[in-house]
């Protein structure tokens, strides 16, 4: 260590890092998927239905691996997780490139894909972040999860490799892409700052010997209780969090992978719907950022709750009015609310839970979400099915989102008892 305290708190980096990461994950995956879906399934001519149901086996797969993920993660450290999942995920979307079959599509998908993310794209940096930081937990969170919105934006480029270099031909790039940019931003992760002589926000111990000749500041740790997997098991909050993942999850991952479909159905060609996502994901990048400071500054419940009002709001727009207007209060209400929440979920589980086990608290909160991410797909496939149309599912899922309002709103910060 160096006796002087440097001028970017090492924390920063990571951030970065995961931002980079999430980028990836959304630009291939997240949105990706709901970009190659249309062109995969068209050119073998499968149904929406068999196809949607493997990709809800896919995020079954996510929920079954999370609590393992989230224990090695403690465990071993994010780094070595990221390593691990990063290489496996670039390999699988090489060898999603060589599809023939459907059964070969999911084997691949949900085995190396799906579970190179979950082990080192999701819970790994989000670890590392919650770490390193806790007074701005929340903001550091919201930057991370930039890079969702930044995948977002890639959406239209990555339609565009889609169109002129056919499916297969973007999934090469694709796992091309997730070694060059993933590996070396796993390399950057740390586990805790604290053995790097630091506390969270680049705060100094009291007995620390780096110091900073022009102005010295140290500081006392933060009271910080921190529950066990344990006993976090035991609390009304765990389940509740648990719960409004869930229903989060239901809509906002559906959304994700139909939203290119429906405006599809509509008229629109692949290339000006996934113009869409990236407007969406631009319109949203504030409300990442802005939602998870204001997380930091009031209660994180209220700042979610009025989040999912508009989330619900903009979708029964989208679908009522329909045309370019119901497509603009779509943006305006639904693209910053959707953004907002998700740096919030893991900064309110780590503020009431603590930092010594977050990831395997997190990796066990992940099966609570599952049925209804599994459900999701297939729920929108069925209706899809029924009326011929994806927008009754949509609105479906915007009165679905009700839930996550009313599960938030009965979460109560948790009381550690030692007995």
């Amino acid at each position: 260590m160096s006796s002087s305290k440097p001028f970017l708190f090492y924390g920063w980096y990571i951030v970065f890092a995961g931002t980079a990461t999430m980028t990836l994950m959304a630009t291939f995956s997240y949105y990706g998927m709901g970009i190659f879906l249309e062109p995969i399934r068209s050119h073998f001519g499968w149904s929406t239905l068999a196809f949607t149901t493997g990709l809800s086996l896919a995020r079954l797969e996510g929920g079954f691996l999370a609590p393992f993920v989230g224990y090695f993660i403690d465990k071993y450290g994010p780094r070595k997780l990221m390593l691990a999942g990063i290489s496996v995920c670039g390999l699988g979307y090489l060898l999603l490139s060589q599809t023939m079959s459907l059964p070969y599509f999911f084997l691949v998908y949900i085995v190396l894909i799906q579970g190179g993310i979950s082990l080192g794209m999701g819970n790994a940096p989000t670890t590392a972040v919650a770490n390193w930081f806790q007074r701005r937990r929340g903001t550091a969170m919201g930057i991370v999860n930039l890079g969702a919105s930044f995948g977002g934006i890639f959406s239209a480029p990555l339609a565009w490799i889609i169109t002129s270099f056919k499916w297969n031909g973007a999934l090469i790039v694709a796992g091309i892409t997730v070694w060059i940019i993933g590996l070396p931003m796993a390399l950057i992760v740390r586990h805790k700052p604290e053995p790097y002589g630091y506390l969270p926000d680049g705060r100094i111990p009291i007995n620390s010997d780096i110091s900073d000749s022009k102005n010295v500041e140290t500081y006392e740790e933060d009271v910080e209780i921190n529950f066990t997997a344990k006993q976090a098991l035991k609390t009304m909050a765990f389940w509740s969090i648990g719960l409004t993942f869930a229903a989060r999850q239901l809509v906002t991952g559906s959304v994700a992978l139909f939203l290119v479909p429906l405006l599809q159905e509509r008229g629109m060609s692949l290339t000006e719907a996934a113009s869409i996502i990236t407007l969406m994901s631009f319109i949203g990048m504030p409300g990442r950022v802005g939602f998870a400071w204001l997380g930091d500054k009031y209660d994180k419940r209220w700042v979610m709750a009025t989040c999912f009002i508009f989330q619900s709001i903009g979708l029964i727009l989208f679908i009522i009015l329909g045309g370019n207007i119901g497509i603009t209060f779509f943006l305006i209400l639904y693209a910053p609310a959707y953004s907002g929440v998700l740096p919030l979920l893991p900064a309110i589980q780590a503020d009431y839970f603590g930092r010594n086990q977050f990831a395997t608290i997190r990796g066990l909160m992940a099966p609570v979400g599952t049925a209804s991410v599994v459900l999701g797909p297939i729920i929108v496939g069925v209706i899809h099915n029924f009326f011929n149309s994806y927008e009754p599912a949509f609105f479906v899922l915007a009165v679905s989102n009700i839930l996550a309002l009313i599960f938030i709103v009965l979460t109560k910060r948790p009381v550690l008892h030692n007995n």
